[in-house]
Formats: C-alpha cells, sequence, structure tokens
C-alpha cells in the first residue's frame, strides 16, 4: 500500500504531463536502438550501480538495499547497507521485503488473465461481481473493474473509512499506523458493508482519488470468477509459472525467518503490515522472484502484459494501465510501479525499449525515500541505456 507519497506521485504526474511527445519519433527509435545496445553493460554494471548505490548509502537513515538489474535477458542483483542493527549484514538474493503497492500490478496481470480467459471484461461495472444490489457505485455511469486499478473510481482510501481513516484526524496515533489498525481489525463482510455506504462524489474516471479499497476489491473480484483464494491464483498464474517461490501474501515460519525487518529513520524497527491488504498491497518477494516478474512484465508479446499495459486513462504523454504507471517520450516509454509501507519503500521499473527493468527493495521508509530512490533508479537507467525515458 502506497501511502501519501504515491497519491502525489499520480497527481504531480498529471498536472505535468506536456505535449512534446511528437518530436522525431523516427529518428529517436534509430538512435535508441544503436546507442543502447552499443554500452558494454556486462562489464560495467557492477560499477554503475555500486555508485548510484553509493550515493544513496550516504544518507545516515538508510538500512539495506537490493537492486536488481535485466537487461537484454541478462539478470544481475546487487546489495548494499545492512539489515538490521541486530544483522549487520548485506540482504541475498533470499532476502523478503514487503513490495506494498507493487502488489496492485500482480492484481492487474489477474484481471487480465481472467479477461483472456473470458471471465470478465475489465470494463464490466463492478457491481456485476458482487451479492446485493449496489446502486450507489453509479454516478451517470457504473464503477467499471478498470477503474478500480487506475484511481479513478471514486472509492475512499480504505474500506471501512472511518473518520479515523483521515490523514487530518486528531490522534496521537500515526496516520499509517491508524490505517493498518482499521484493515487489520475489519473483515471482508465490514468491507462490503461499508461500501454499501460510499458516495460517490463524481462520475467514475473523472477524479482521481487514491484508493486501497480498489485494489482490494479488484482482488476480490477474481476470486470470485475463479473460485480460488487470491493466493491461490498469485501461484497459479504468476508465481508458479515465473519460479517465484518466494513471492507470497502469508509467509512461512522460514520465510518469516528471512524478512527484513522494516525501518523507520530514525531506526526503529516496525511490526509487519497485516496482510489483509492482499490485493492492494500485501504481497511480500525478494529481489530475484521479482526480476523475475519484471523481466516478464518486459515482453509486450504475452497478452496478459499487452492488456496490463494498455492504458485505461490517459493524459497527453501520461498514462495509467491496470495500476502501471506510464510516461511516453516519442516511440518510447518507460513503465513503473512504485511501493511505500511504513518500513519499506520499493520499485519496479521497466524500459520495454531497452529491454532494461530495473527492481529495487528497500527496508527504510521515510519522506525522501521514494524521491532518493527515484533518484538512483534514473541513474542507473541513464547509464546502462542513454536513451531511457527518466522516470518522474
Amino acid at each position: 500500500m502506497s501511502l501519501r507519497r504515491t497519491a502525489a506521485s499520480f497527481r504531480s504526474i498529471s498536472r505535468s504531463v506536456t505535449a512534446y511527445v511528437v518530436l522525431c519519433a523516427v529518428s529517436v527509435t534509430a538512435q535508441a536502438a544503436a546507442q543502447d545496445s552499443a554500452l558494454p553493460v556486462p562489464h560495467s554494471l557492477e560499477t554503475i550501480v555500486s555508485a548510484a548505490a553509493a550515493a544513496y548509502l550516504d544518507n545516515p537513515g538508510t538500512a539495506s538495499l537490493s537492486i536488481g538489474v535485466s537487461y537484454q535477458g541478462e539478470n544481475q542483483t546487487f546489495h548494499f547497507g545492512r539489515i538490521s542493527k541486530a544483522a549487520p549484514v548485506p540482504p541475498t538474493d533470499s532476502t523478503i521485503f514487503a513490495i506494498a503497492s507493487i502488489t496492485k500490478t500482480f492484481t492487474g496481470a489477474l484481471l487480465a488473465r481472467a479477461e483472456l480467459d473470458g471471465k470478465l471484461d475489465t470494463k464490466d461495472p463492478v457491481s456485476k461481481f458482487m451479492d446485493g444490489s449496489y446502486p450507489n457505485l453509479q454516478f451517470q455511469q457504473p464503477i467499471r473493474l478498470f477503474h478500480l486499478l487506475n484511481h479513478r473510481s471514486g472509492l475512499p482510501f480504505i474500506l471501512p473509512n472511518p473518520p479515523e481513516a483521515n490523514p487530518q484526524f486528531d490522534s496521537p496515533i500515526p496516520f499509517p499506523v491508524r490505517v493498518n489498525n482499521i484493515v487489520a481489525n475489519s473483515s471482508r463482510e465490514d468491507f462490503y458493508r461499508s461500501l454499501h455506504g460510499v458516495e460517490l462524489k463524481a462520475v467514475p474516471g473523472a477524479q482521481f482519488e487514491y484508493s486501497n479499497a480498489g485494489g482490494q476489491l479488484a482482488g476480490y473480484v477474481v476470486e470470485r470468477v475463479y473460485g480460488q483464494d487470491y493466493e491461490s491464483l498469485l501461484r497459479r498464474f504468476i508465481t508458479a509459472p515465473l519460479g517465484m517461490p518466494d513471492t507470497v501474501i502469508e509467509l512461512t515460519p522460514a520465510q518469516a525467518a528471512r524478512l527484513a525487518p522494516g525501518h523507520e529513520k530514525d531506526g526503529t524497527i516496525l511490526a509487519p503490515e497485516t496482510s489483509k491488504f492482499e490485493g492492494a498491497g500485501a504481497i511480500k518477494s525478494t529481489v530475484k522472484d521479482l526480476l523475475a516478474y519484471a523481466q516478464w512484465q518486459l515482453d509486450e508479446s504475452d497478452p496478459v502484459v499487452a492488456l496490463s499495459h494498455k492504458p485505461t486513462y490517459t493524459n497527453a504523454n501520461f498514462s495509467i494501465g491496470l495500476n502501471w504507471q506510464i510516461l511516453r517520450e516519442g516511440e518510447r516509454r518507460v513503465i513503473w510501479q512504485d511501493g511505500a509501507i511504513p518500513g519499506y519503500a520499493s520499485f519496479c521499473i521497466l524500459q520495454p525499449d531497452s529491454k532494461l527493468a530495473i527492481v529495487i527493495l528497500s527496508n527504510e521508509l521515510d519522506d525522501q525515500t521514494l524521491n532518493r530512490l527515484s533518484e538512483m533508479a534514473n541513474r542507473i537507467m541513464k547509464a546502462v541505456a542513454p536513451l531511457s525515458v527518466t522516470k518522474p
């Protein structure tokens, strides 16, 4: 679950998009093929990543960092920092991190799979997949499935949505902790009961409002159409075929022992978030697993990937697929999703035109962590593939 930073990034990108994308598309594409393939990256990648990571690690609040790079079919992983004061060693390929809202791209892939299997159409009204009547989920037009993952459904940040779910609520308990407590102490029945009380303020699709409730509901829909729980579907369609054994919602005891503890800026270790966020933000993974996922997402000849990346909202050169954010420069794109929950920050970034993917996992979060990780990612991508589109 990405909190205020993710919502702000969506809004900022939407406001800043420009119309310069038509310039020199053909020549840029030709240059890309030449320049991106000219760099002898396998021999220099460790130097590139280490230099970028060193700048990030200069911050004293940093804990550990795992970075994965997939470039033209070759995968490499790198590890820095220390997992915790109690374990002053860097992470490894088997260290597990929470990936927060990157989870929503997995939910998007499951929705795409369901459409290709004829189970649903992502343009279907969401109420089609719920018991009972929900006339409140319509305002001139219904909330459609794709609205759940482009954050234009009008659903609130979480469900249930009591007053303390408002960031401005007066409480000594920090907002992220309040959010986690609300979801942890509620049931699916509570979710649907609260959904009946949602009052839409605008036509679905018209306004941005970041919603973890939308991601949860999308997960519930795929469970319903397949008759299996979310984690079983995750394993069936994504993690087992891609060989991702440590990408799960519920950790086994052995996996829990490999979970990097989440840290605040001052080094305080935080308790793990609830797994009840499910399709909105409950997946944990390793850099090795997530890099396999990113490499799959580079292959847009795969119909699930192609549908996941198909824009469901566009404003000039910025668009959103099934939760993937997409920025276009000419014929080239950067596709990404970040994740942020207390104690963890993550990125999965794709440059399909360069066959380049970057995965970053960190077990520390403060108000600048995602900005710093984004700068580090851009530095790596530009060094590896100079015509990479810079991520905002």
